[in-house]
This record gives structure tokens, sequence and C-alpha cells, in this order.
């Protein structure tokens, strides 16, 4: 998929049943298992690879997104907000 910035797209994406699937509006842009993609953090967002083609999330919830998938490691500040959030869960 393009790196242009120009041609970024909103979604909504769901996270259910091991699964996440990718809609915009009514057009649904994926449908994968979690086991099929791959993820990892970067600056710029959260890359997701399956399929061999890559997208890249820039997402309005990124540390609720990357606790519900296990990342682990990323930037900084990232990682500071999942930190954040699982002591939020934790003291609830």
């Amino acid at each position: 998929m393009s790196r242009d910035s120009s041609a970024a797209i909103d979604v909504q994406i769901d996270l259910t049943d091991e699964r996440i699937r990718m809609l915009s509006g009514e057009v649904e842009i994926g449908d994968w298992a979690l086991s099929e993609i791959v993820t990892n953090a970067q600056p710029d967002g959260i890359h997701l690879r399956a399929e061999g083609e890559e997208v890249i999330l820039n997402l309005t919830e990124d540390a609720e997104f990357a606790l519900a998938l296990g990342l682990r490691t990323g930037p900084p500040l990232l990682m500071r907000r999942v930190s954040s959030l699982m002591r939020q869960r934790a003291s609830k």
C-alpha cells in the first residue's frame, strides 16, 4: 500500500474473535486472523503486514491497540502510554 500520507483513509478496526477486521464506511479493507498478521510499532505508526502488503496505522487509541495485540516494544512515548494504561487497568 502507498506510503504517501495523502493516500490516508479513515478506518474502523474490530478486534474480536481472534481476528482483525478493518472497515472504511461499509467497505471492508481487510479481515485476517491475528495469527496471519505481523505488527510492529514504529515512530510513524503501527505497521501491520498481511498477505505481502503493509499498512501503517495512525491510531487515535494506539496504546489500547498495542495492548490488545500484545505489543511489548515500540517508540518510548507509545510504550509509556501502554504502561500507563496497564497501571490504570490494574488499579480497577
